[in-house]
């Protein structure tokens, strides 16, 4: 699948400095997103090649300004290799995400998501909240959440909270899901999580599940 099917990939015609911004800021993004962090392949370019690249960049963008120039082979070359690796990091972003049939790979990535065209569902979605099951493991700082499927529904929003929730907004989203099982790792041992989930449907939302809690093993 083409990278350019799912994100807004212009990064070759930005201009050095809107460049370097968006290379600082998907270095953070990537470096902290539950899934890229610990379940990207090791080849694959991502926080530390995306900062080396914006330090080229700029040193490269200084010595053109140095010599009143708009551009030089040194900054055209630094360019390239940055975009080229951006480009293998959507591509795998978006691979990994349609083999493990998890959308959160392509969200909180410093990536903008070209915007699809909603499906519409015949079904409502239910009007029940789901039963959420979780439990620890399969690896250490890991749990397995999981819920019954809802015909009406084509995703899900689930949410996490790290303590007792003190509200509404002390849930923060995990991601959209479509499937009605994932792995949620990185958490932190001996801390309690609240997790909760919703049906998505036909520009409407299921009421969310009664919070459940676990503390991480």
């Amino acid at each position: 699948m083409n990278p350019a099917d799912r994100f807004v990939m212009n990064h070759a015609s930005m201009a050095p400095p809107q460049f370097v911004t968006w290379l600082d800021d998907a270095a953070t993004l990537q470096a902290a997103h539950i899934k890229i962090s610990t379940l990207m392949d090791s080849w694959v370019p991502t926080s530390p090649q995306f900062k080396d690249h914006k330090e080229k960049i700029e040193s490269e963008w200084q010595k053109a300004l140095a010599l009143n120039l708009r551009t030089t082979k040194g900054l055209q070359m630094t360019t390239a290799a940055a975009v080229e690796d951006v480009y293998i990091n959507a591509a795998y972003l978006v691979l990994r995400a349609k083999n493990d049939k998890d959308e959160t790979w392509l969200y909180n990535n410093g990536f903008t998501l070209k915007e699809k065209i909603k499906r519409v569902y015949a079904r409502p979605v239910s009007l029940f909240g789901h039963v959420l099951r979780v439990k620890n493991g399969p690896q250490i700082g890991e749990v397995t959440v999981s819920w019954d499927k809802d015909p009406g529904a084509g995703s899900y929003q689930l949410q996490i909270c790290k303590g007792h929730p003190q509200g509404e907004e002390s849930f923060e989203d995990y991601g959209q899901l479509t499937l009605v099982r994932t792995i949620i790792a990185k958490l932190e041992r001996a801390n309690w999580y609240y997790f909760r989930v919703r049906s998505v449907g036909n520009n409407e939302y299921g009421p969310w599940s009664e919070p459940v809690a676990i503390i991480i093993t």
